[in-house]
């Protein structure tokens, strides 16, 4: 149960790697989830009944040191006028314990062990921090390293010192993780109107009703009290029993669990941050809309612009003379196809590449969807459908040259070359059969004879019968001129609507990935605590689906609930 934090911060971060990859994040979020500690006190101990561990915290010279001492009813922590004293960390633990599971960042040199043999703290471990608000750095990054690792900050004051509020504020980073305790340290130097000034100090900052002790840093621990003396001015047994409540079995899991789940909430807290720029369904339909609407506008222009080019190459359109008897047939004299480079050259490409970019630019800027996302998926279909703007021109072309003019005119101009073949036979046929007729007839009467007339009148037919369909043919021939301009205006605007069709596909495909996104992020958090799993506690396991499940947002009362736990003893 204790590594669900961290396990949960690992599947996070291999969520953020793929959005990362994809654009939808940048390196800065998901480096904020390193900041989110994910570490219990339970991982320092091996599994079974752990110890509650203490963490005594405060600024230089308030007597965190003495106050240990008292509370060990021995001198445990070195005490000492040298400014700052606390340089190392003093663990007191019984000698029963064993804390074997310390991370490896931790610096052993650092580290000072005292064992005991006090049964009143056999389940409690007590750690002395070094001077939280020392000038040295090294020393805060110790008490970095074992923060995450506290059940409960033993935050200690002294009335000199209360109002220097530096440590504990850098420490209300990670108060939903832990419970909260306060001592009003050389009390015997303090008065009620110090007392109530702090108090507020903590309210004002969020800790709403703080628990504080005084000590009289003056007594011993097994000290009696004289008889004039007033015993309320001191609250040590008051400390000592509290500690020993939050020290029970049922308490220290409780504290487990509550850890647990801050923990969680603190990943998810960064995390949620994260979904930001998924953007919605809705979103992604406007953003359809948008470039639909700037695509058409824009790209409108383009084939006016490149008129005077298109008509420039098609009058260069020269077809093949077909060989004679083909073009009596009426056969379309070949035509090669042509270079469209001089059309599709880097200028036009150019265009289309900043089309692209100034609408990506522009919305990246109004609406709520990262420019890295965009391009991430835009870029892909757009770069084929750059691509084949060449080769979509080229067949469009040379499809219309195949197929010049209109069906019906490519029909009639091979009817009449056809006719250019037939008519011209059929008065051939009629001549020949004049002559063979007049030949024979003329053996017995030679007027049968053909004249000189009738070679002009045939020799007229045969030039009608061939002229007319043969112009009329020509009249009618499609125009390559014209073949070549339709070619190069329809290729263009084809190769137009694929650009736009692509990058819509391009946020499609965007639109989709941020939704299965979004589901396998709830997906992480929805699985966190099933109702069939038997590893998690019924009480952790309603926690994470009452504060983690759902998307709303409420804020972790650690204080109020182990208040609940401990009656009379509430933590702050």
């Amino acid at each position: 149960m204790s590594d669900l934090p961290s396990a949960q911060q690992h599947a996070l971060q291999n969520w953020a790697a793929r959005a990362l990859d994809a654009g939808w994040l940048t390196q800065a979020d998901t480096d904020s989830l390193s900041g989110v500690t994910s570490a219990t006190p339970a991982q320092l101990f091996h599994s079974g009944p752990r110890p509650l561990v203490v963490g005594l915290f405060g600024g230089t010279g308030v007597g965190k040191s003495t106050l240990l001492n008292r509370l060990a009813g021995e001198p445990v922590a070195r005490v000492s006028a040298e400014r700052p004293t606390s340089r190392h960390i003093t663990v007191y633990v019984h000698r029963s314990l064993q804390v074997d599971k310390l991370p490896a960042a931790f610096p052993m040199e650092r580290m000072r062990t005292a064992l005991h043999s006090n049964e009143r703290y056999r389940h409690i471990l007590f750690i002395d921090m070094p001077d939280f608000d020392s000038v040295e750095t090294a020393n805060r990054e110790l008490v970095e390293l074992w923060l995450p690792h506290l059940d409960v900050v033993l935050y200690v004051v002294s009335p000199e010192r209360y109002r220097d509020d530096q440590g504990w504020r850098l420490l209300l980073h990670h108060a939903q993780e832990h419970a909260w305790l306060f001592v009003m340290n050389h009390w015997d130097r303090g008065d009620a109107q110090q007392l109530e000034d702090f108090r507020q100090q903590l309210g004002m900052a969020g800790l709403d009703e703080p628990v504080i002790f005084r000590s009289d840093s003056s007594r011993s621990a097994d000290e009696t009290f004289s008889a004039g003396s007033n015993s309320t001015d001191d609250d040590f047994e008051s400390l000592q029993s509290t500690l020993g409540q939050l020290a029970e079995r049922s308490i220290i899991e409780s504290l487990d669990a509550y850890g647990i789940l801050a923990r969680l909430k603190g990943l998810k807290a960064v995390s949620d941050h994260w979904l930001e720029p998924l953007a919605t369904d809705e979103l992604f339909d406007e953003l359809q809309r948008r470039w639909q609407e700037h695509w058409l506008r824009a790209s409108d222009g383009i084939p006016p612009a490149l008129t005077h080019t298109m008509r420039t190459l098609a009058q260069r359109c020269q077809p093949r003379r077909a060989p004679w008897l083909s073009r009596l047939r009426g056969a379309v004299p070949a035509v090669p196809a042509m270079d469209t480079d001089t059309l599709v050259d880097e200028s036009l490409l150019t265009r289309l590449d900043n089309i692209l970019g100034d609408f990506l630019n522009q919305q990246a800027q109004s609406l709520p969807v990262p420019l890295g996302a965009m391009q991430r998926f835009v870029a892909a279909p757009f770069a084929r459908a750059r691509g084949d703007v060449k080769a979509t021109v080229a067949a469009a072309v040379n499809l219309s040259l195949a197929l010049p003019g209109d069906a019906w005119q490519r029909r009639l101009h091979s009817i009449l070359g056809l006719l250019c073949l037939l008519l011209p036979l059929a008065a051939l046929v009629w001549i020949g059969t004049r002559v063979v007729v007049g030949f024979i007839d003329g053996g017995s009467n030679p007027a049968a004879y053909l004249g000189s007339r009738f070679a002009i009148n045939a020799s007229l037919l045969l030039a009608v019968a061939w002229s007319v369909p043969a112009f009329l043919q020509r009249l009618v021939q499609p125009s390559w001129e014209k073949a070549a301009m339709r070619g190069m205006q329809q290729g263009l605007q084809a190769a137009l609507a694929q650009t736009g069709a692509a990058v819509g596909g391009g946020l499609r495909e965007m639109a989709a990935h941020s939704h299965a996104l979004r589901q396998e992020y709830h997906e992480l958090w929805r699985s966190l605590a099933p109702a069939e799993s038997q590893a998690l506690p019924d009480a952790l396991r309603r926690m994470l689906v009452g504060e983690i499940s759902k998307p709303d947002q409420r804020e972790l009362a650690v204080r109020a609930r182990t208040q609940s736990s401990t009656d009379d003893t509430p933590v702050s």
